[in-house]
């Protein structure tokens, strides 16, 4: 490959991704715009006050988040290596199935509102499978780089967060 073809190549290359974050009108999208749509769960990494890191959903974990034009979000994350319930009924697991579940299995959903600012998502929680968030106000720091979301939950009781990432559903 020549010279010149290799710097053209990267060019066009460094055009396409510089093109992405831009809308039909020429401007550059806002951080709610690109937030807008579905996407999966490709991490989730806690991190604890010392710099310790451990995946309270496993290593390979699935999720979902959602989030509308509306205002609305939904996100939900749990653990693949769940066992499955002896019974063929969710209400007929045993406590330690449930346990299990509670443990390998977060949920929630409400409304939220972007900080382009403060790269900050303001989320009101309307219900959570953790009852103690229902109700509740939180932010997320947030960055998005391409079709990759990143989401930094700050647990303020144990001084650390969780990093979760995701990638734009296709």
């Amino acid at each position: 490959m020549t010279a010149n073809r290799i710097i053209g190549t990267s060019v066009a290359v460094t055009l396409s991704i510089a093109l992405l974050s831009i809308n039909a009108n020429g401007q550059s999208k806002t951080l709610a715009e690109q937030l807008l749509g579905t996407w999966t769960l490709v991490s989730h990494t806690a991190v604890r006050a010392d710099g310790g890191k451990f995946f309270p959903y496993g290593a390979n974990p699935q999720g979902v988040a959602i989030f509308d034009a509306g205002g609305r979000f939904v996100i939900t994350v749990m653990r693949l290596d769940r066992a499955k319930y002896a019974a063929d009924l969710p209400s007929r697991g045993t406590a330690d199935e449930n346990k299990a579940t509670a443990e390998g299995t977060m949920t929630y959903f409400g409304t939220y509102a972007v900080n382009e600012t403060d790269h900050v998502i303001r989320i009101r929680i309307d219900a959570s499978s953790f009852p103690n968030w229902s109700g509740t106000d939180q932010t997320r720091e947030f960055a998005i780089s391409g079709d990759q979301l990143t989401l930094t939950a700050r647990a303020l009781a144990t001084g650390g967060h969780a990093d979760v990432i995701w990638t734009r559903a296709k």
